[in-house]
């Protein structure tokens, strides 16, 4: 297969997009690789598997046939070399989150209405094995009618200068939710708020966050009470609970081998998924393998970026009301 691969960006999780790549060239998946970064001490020591380097992604773009471009650079930059990449024909990778705010995820979607190209996401708990096996299960009603899902992502880690506790932790949750359940409603949020050792803060300041949403019933879901809780500074938790009227599931995102079915009272025992393929390899193969219809890829695009901002707006606004 000739599907050719540039990443634009080196950095940490930039060179675990290289890794991937190399992993599915060495699949006959991906063809050639080329890296980019203004940075030249992160194009030295690559691996032999890496086509070519640039420090300019035009030039990169203009030098060889790209069928996809990776943007893994700083968030502040993710729409402008977005807009600029769509406007050449390209395909487009950007990581999360697309943009800062709903206007500028919504301008990056008109952008790419008009453009040869397609826009993807970096919103990639959506092919984890897990969330593909348990919304198998959810849709062939394993589980009974779907009550709760609570999804938790604590880091160990202090919270990093300037980074934005809904942005880094708690935006997963909304792209992989309405997924999950197959959801193009927009939830009500009962609960909204940003806090520093479980005390409303603002969102500039806070470590953690607590949001609770209720989706309306549909199809084979009754009214559905979501929770989400994320946070730094707190012990290590990657978990995903789904409350069905028959039983439960459990995923732990670090996992990609098996889930678990079962309730407190009867225990949990283990179901292996499909396949143990890591999150970002699946997305790859997916952009590469597979043919999604581009308007439902921009839906997607605008659904996770209005519930972003209205989680946002209303845990700023419950702070500014109540603190």
């Amino acid at each position: 297969m000739s599907f050719n691969v540039g990443v634009v960006g080196c950095g940490r999780w930039g060179a675990k997009h290289l890794e991937t790549l190399i992993s599915l060239k060495r699949q006959g998946i991906v063809n050639e690789i080329y890296a980019c970064d203004i940075n030249p001490n992160r194009l030295e020591n690559l691996p032999p598997e890496i086509t070519g380097v640039y420090s300019n992604w035009a030039e990169m773009h203009h030098s060889n046939v790209l069928d996809l471009v990776s943007v893994v650079t700083p968030n502040s930059t993710h729409i402008s070399l977005g807009i600029a990449m769509l406007q050449q024909g390209l395909n487009v990778l950007v990581e999360k989150p697309l943009g800062a705010s709903f206007n500028d995820v919504k301008v990056l979607c008109d952008i790419a209405k008009k453009s040869k190209g397609t826009l993807y996401s970096g919103y990639l708990l959506r092919f984890h094995p897990g969330i593909e096996l348990a919304k198998e299960l959810i849709q062939n009603q394993y589980i009974g009618r779907v009550k709760s899902i609570r999804y938790t992502k604590y880091s160990s880690f202090e919270k990093p200068a300037n980074a934005n506790v809904i942005e880094n932790l708690a935006s997963h949750a909304f792209s992989t939710i309405p997924h999950l359940i197959n959801s193009k409603s927009i939830p009500l949020f009962p609960v909204a708020v940003t806090l520093v050792d479980s005390k409303p803060a603002p969102l500039e300041e806070a470590p953690q966050a607590k949001f609770h949403m209720a989706y309306p019933g549909q199809g084979i879901l009754s009214q559905l009470d979501v929770e989400v809780h994320v946070g730094w500074g707190k012990t290590d938790r990657n978990q995903l609970t789904i409350e069905g009227m028959k039983q439960n599931l459990r995923l732990d995102f670090r996992q990609h081998g098996s889930i678990e079915s079962g309730s407190t009272q009867t225990g949990y025992r283990e179901i292996i998924t499909h396949h143990s393929t890591p999150p970002l390899e699946a997305q790859y193969k997916h952009i590469i393998l597979s043919s999604t219809p581009t308007e439902e890829i921009l839906h997607d695009h605008i659904q996770t970026a209005t519930l972003l901002a209205k989680a946002t707006s209303l845990a700023q606004k419950w702070h500014n009301n109540n603190v």
